[in-house]
């Protein structure tokens, strides 16, 4: 896969999943390692959106939309915050009840509303050049020669997902 937009619609999938599994657990350890992962998950996809997407929304679609969006990526990391200091305490459950209900909402602003006015405004192969454009100098992850043809690749968030953006792409 390596429609840009297609790869964050998939990460908001996977959060969602582990968000439902955590809201079912117990304390444990596997409460503990699935929240890490999902901590680590959402601070990477939403540092890939802040760099790479939101530039773009602020300029195609307007900075009020790009400081919303940000405004809940705050939100977001505060009751992640929550969640880690929690995991063995009681509350949890409130506080992934929290951060789903923010998610849930963030989300669909941006699959309803900002992911196809931009893509209406940016084909993809336009989408994945102004990536590349944009993350030159930031420290997100990079990989080379995953691919046959050795293109440049930016590692979506959760996965080995990527977006081509070699020459010629």
């Amino acid at each position: 896969m390596n429609d840009p937009i297609a790869i964050l619609k998939r990460d908001h999938r996977e959060a969602a999943a582990m968000l439902k599994t955590l809201a079912d657990s117990k304390p444990n350890a596997t409460r503990r390692k699935t929240t890490e992962k999902l901590v680590a998950a959402l601070r990477q996809h939403m540092e890939i959106e802040e760099k790479l997407v939101y530039p773009l929304v602020a300029e195609k679609i307007g900075h009020d939309e790009e400081h919303e969006a940000e405004t809940e990526h705050n939100l977001a990391r505060d009751g992640l915050e929550k969640m880690t200091e929690l995991v063995d305490e009681g509350g949890f459950g409130a506080a992934v009840a929290m951060v789903t209900a923010g998610i849930k909402h963030h989300v669909k602003e941006e699959e309803t509303e900002l992911f196809p006015k931009l893509k209406a405004k940016l084909e993809r192969d336009q989408l994945c050049r102004a990536w590349r454009r944009r993350r030159r100098g930031k420290a997100l992850t990079r990989d080379r020669g995953s691919s046959p043809l050795g293109q440049a690749h930016i590692r979506a968030p959760m996965g080995a997902r990527t977006c081509l953006v070699g020459p010629g792409r």
